[in-house]
C-alpha cells in the first residue's frame, strides 16, 4: 500500500470515529432534553392529591360586598380551614379572597371583602359571574378539600 493510500484509510477511520462520537451524543442530548420536557408537561400527576370532604359540609357566603363566609358540619378533628375565593369582575379582571379561618367545633365563620380597603377607604369589586371557592380543611384526620361555586 502507498503512503497515500494509508493515509486515506487513517482519514477515513478518523472520520469516522468522530461520527460515532458525534451521533452519540446527539442522540444523549436530544434523549435528556426530552426528559425536560416531559417534566414540564401540564400532564404531571400532582405532588399530593387532598381527598374531599363528606358532603355534610356546608359552605355558604352571605352579602356581596363585605361578605360573611359560614362553614358547617365541619370533620371532627378540625382545626382550621385555608380558603380561597376567585372572580371576575365587570371591569374585566380577575380578583380574589383568601385566608384562614381557625376552627371552633364544626362550625367557622370570617369576614371578607370583595374589593380593596385602604385607610379607612373601599373600593368594591362589581362581581361579574359566580364566585369560584377552594376551601382545604386541616386536622388531625389530615387534609381535605371542598370546592365550590357561589351565586352571589
Amino acid at each position: 500500500m502507498k503512503t497515500t493510500q494509508k493515509q486515506y484509510v487513517i482519514f477515513g477511520i478518523v472520520i469516522a470515529i468522530l461520527s460515532i462520537i458525534g451521533i452519540y451524543f446527539f442522540m444523549s442530548s436530544s434523549s435528556s432534553s426530552k426528559s425536560a420536557k416531559e417534566k414540564d408537561s401540564v400532564f404531571e400527576e400532582p405532588a399530593e392529591i387532598i381527598p374531599t370532604v363528606d358532603s355534610s359540609v356546608i359552605v355558604t357566603i352571605t352579602g356581596k360586598t363585605e361578605a360573611v363566609v359560614e362553614i358547617n358540619g365541619m370533620p371532627d378533628g378540625t382545626d382550621s380551614v385555608e380558603y380561597e375565593l376567585s372572580y371576575d369582575t365587570k371591569s374585566g379582571s380577575v380578583e380574589g379572597v383568601f385566608g384562614k379561618i381557625d376552627a371552633q367545633g364544626s362550625t367557622a365563620k370570617e369576614k371578607i371583602t370583595f374589593g380593596t380597603c385602604s385607610s379607612g377607604v373601599c373600593r368594591y369589586h362589581d362581581i361579574a359571574g359566580p364566585v369560584k371557592g377552594v376551601f382545604k380543611f386541616n386536622g388531625s384526620y389530615g387534609k381535605r378539600l371542598l370546592e365550590k361555586s357561589f351565586d352571589l
